[in-house]
């Protein structure tokens, strides 16, 4: 098994005004619909506890489907949403949120911060190879999601 883990952020600016947005971003389902690859997100309890099922990724004999859950936080007084690993988190584990903020006459600006581990059943002696792909395909995949999250907030 190989662990690899990548930290992202990023910050941008959308039409959308500040309540708009955050309903999206807080949406976990809506908001992850946007995520290239996506076969299901499902809601597992009252708590704020979501499964991801992404599609099979690799090149050559690695291929890696995650599957993972996540507890979300949205608080909308904070204009905020949190998640971390559930306590059963499956081979990916997922950290991060979402911070917005009104920005005067322009929309809102949001940051988006994760940190992802995902754990890949390949041999060690392909730890460089795995290491790189994951980490260039797990930016490429969140570059795709939060291009996809600023169309819809900029009405595209």
């Amino acid at each position: 098994m190989i662990s690899v883990e990548v930290p992202y952020s990023k910050r941008f600016i959308v039409a959308a005004p500040l309540a708009e947005a955050f309903a999206l971003v807080a949406d976990v389902h809506r908001s992850g619909m946007h995520f290239p690859g996506v076969d299901s997100i499902v809601q597992l309890d009252a708590e704020g506890c979501w499964r991801w099922s992404l599609a099979e990724r690799g090149f050559g004999p690695i291929k890696f489907r995650a599957r993972y859950q996540a507890i979300y936080q949205a608080d909308a007084a904070a204009s905020r949403v949190e998640w971390r690993p559930a306590p059963r988190p499956g081979d990916m584990e997922s950290y991060g949120c979402w911070e917005l903020a009104a920005e005067s006459d322009v929309g809102t600006s949001l940051y988006f911060e994760a940190r992802t581990i995902a754990h890949i059943p390949a041999p060690r002696m392909m730890a460089s190879m795995v290491d790189s792909f994951a980490r260039n395909e797990l930016i490429r995949l969140k570059d795709l999601y939060l291009d996809a999250i600023s169309k819809t907030l900029n009405g595209v």
